[in-house]
């Protein structure tokens, strides 16, 4: 029953504190927690094995369903500053989601794990965007990213604008074809771990363009984390050499790639089949399957073409840290499949 308080027992705090290596696991804290006592043979702890999901009902960010055994495991804990462990838990842990700190948690390990000397898979996290423009916004502005962040509200607030910024590090230039008609001024500062800590800076003004990496001047970052972006209207058609083209693969990487959306993401998407230029997608709503066919003039179905960026971003996330933009592209998902 979910009623049951979940405690971690003393052999899952060690774990979760070892796993850390006795530092905080919040980013931008990374607090030794352990150290000499007040006697020779004496150690102090500042350190607290925090849940994820509550330990009870009622606790910060809920028990998200799991059964109390579920909320005892190591795969529920992270550890963190004394500190850290009670500002998570403010206000019913409402800034902090289970995501943000299992991202916290993993991002944390695999520093390390690769300190420690070992090899590690390679985790990236994009933490946040500091915006300055005399134009875009009232004031700066900065925004905390979690592992997925979705933007809605009405056309004509700044959205698009919004996610140009998170892509200028690789696409500048459509920050600049807006700065240079209205002599506007924009800079902006992105941080991501990679998962050491990084940060890069741009600023477009008066027609010009400035980059730096770390506080390094540079004429363009490289390679700083994968983007993939794609706007609204996204409609390639059901065939496999124009998904191909869509997506800048070989009609055989698009291939493997359909094939492959039903393990990368599982959502709604279940199987997918290709016969010759053509595919199959057997897709599960509710309690319901149903088999969607593309046909030559037809456009790929919108749910298959959602997962489908999903999948190229964790075939690329698997490799290095990648963002996924999607522009207006969620627009053509019926309501009862936008979730």
């Amino acid at each position: 029953m979910n009623n049951a308080r979940a405690e971690f027992s003393p052999s899952t705090k060690r774990v979760l504190a070892q796993r850390a290596a006795y530092r905080c696991s919040n980013p931008r804290c990374s607090d030794l927690t352990i150290g000499p006592g007040s006697v020779s043979d004496d150690v102090e702890i500042t350190g607290t094995a925090s849940h994820i999901y509550a330990a009870a009902d009622g606790g910060p960010r809920g028990t998200g369903g799991l059964s109390a055994e579920e909320r005892s495991d190591p795969r529920n804990g992270i550890w963190l500053c004394a500190q850290c462990g009670r500002l998570v838990d403010t206000n019913a842990g409402g800034a902090y989601p289970a995501a943000l700190l299992r991202g916290w948690r993993d991002l944390h390990e695999t520093r390390v794990r690769l300190e420690h000397g070992g090899h590690a898979r390679p985790f990236g996290w994009i933490a946040s965007i500091e915006i300055d423009s005399d134009s875009w916004l009232a004031e700066p502005t900065t925004v905390q990213f979690s592992r997925c962040n979705l933007y809605m509200g009405p056309n004509n607030i700044g959205k698009t604008q919004f996610l140009s910024l998170l892509a200028a590090l690789s696409a500048p230039s459509r920050i600049m074809e807006r700065t240079l008609p209205q002599r506007s001024r924009v800079s902006a500062a992105i941080n991501w771990y990679d998962p050491n800590p990084r940060r890069a800076d741009f600023t477009a003004a008066d027609g010009q363009l400035a980059m730096s990496v770390d506080g390094m001047q540079v004429p363009f970052v490289a390679n700083p984390y994968q983007i993939i972006q794609f706007h609204s209207p996204w409609n390639p058609s059901g065939r496999v050499t124009d998904i191909a083209r869509r997506l800048g693969l070989d009609p055989w990487q698009a291939k493997l790639l359909l094939q492959s959306v039903p393990e990368l993401v599982r959502g709604a998407v279940r199987r997918i089949t290709v016969e010759g230029n053509l595919i199959n997608a057997l897709m599960q709503h509710g309690d319901e399957e149903y088999l969607w066919s593309s046909a030559p003039d037809r456009p790929l179905n919108v749910v298959v073409a959602v997962e489908l960026l999903v999948a190229l971003a964790e075939t690329h996330a698997r490799v290095k840290p990648t963002l996924l933009v999607l522009d207006e592209v969620l627009d053509r998902v019926h309501p009862k499949e936008f979730r």
